[in-house]
């Protein structure tokens, strides 16, 4: 059989495929079933500081063979606490305590991603849990009232400069890696822009 592992920076993959976060990544029961696969590593639900219920139902769509889906789901999540709560990942990884666990987040502004981000430090540096990495989700197109952080060039740029001088990113090594969720892009122009502030702030 192939080797697929991988080590995406500094964090060791079983295997180069783990699941995005998104509709099914809400709970531990949910995650628990992530854990027991194959995927490389357990991605929980792109957080906000409180729980929320996110849009309005009907939000999904399945093909009646079960090959294709659609979501437009509005971030529905318990929490950023809930996330990072040791009992949380403890019903997440189960048998499989060595696999990655990382967490999103998603604010609804800056202030919320810059607290969440201390939250999960302090998590971290409490030693009561282990969180391998956390991402930023800045492409999540799907709440009404929020646009696309990925998009607005000058928005990203001021959203990771505030990130990068928090004090986990501060030091000569992060507390913790930290990956970008980006949307897609299309044209040229706008992958330099994007890898231009990201190559900026890449420790």
């Amino acid at each position: 059989m192939a080797d697929i592992s991988v080590t995406l920076a500094g964090v060791p993959l079983t295997s180069c495929v783990y699941n995005a976060s998104g509709p099914r990544t809400g709970s531990s029961a949910a995650m628990s079933k992530i854990a027991k696969s194959a995927s490389g590593g357990v991605l929980a639900k792109s957080a906000t500081i409180a729980s929320q219920k996110g849009n309005d139902l009907p939000r999904t769509w399945h093909e009646d063979n079960g090959k294709a889906s659609l979501n437009s789901e509005g971030l529905p999540n318990s929490g950023i606490d809930y996330y990072i709560d040791p009992k949380t990942i403890s019903e997440t990884m189960g048998e499989s305590p060595t696999k990655p666990y990382m967490v999103s987040i998603s604010g609804k502004n800056i202030a919320d991603n810059l607290q969440m981000l201390q939250k999960i430090s302090s998590t971290i540096e409490s030693g009561s849990v282990n969180i391998a990495a956390v991402e930023l989700n800045l492409a999540c197109p799907n709440i009404v009232g929020k646009p696309t952080i990925g998009y607005d060039f000058e928005q990203m740029e001021d959203v990771m400069k505030q990130v990068a001088s928090l004090p986990c990113f501060s030091g000569s090594k992060p507390l913790f890696p930290l990956g970008v969720k980006m949307p897609p892009y299309f044209d040229r122009p706008h992958f330099e822009m994007a890898a231009t502030i990201l190559n900026k702030y890449k420790h």
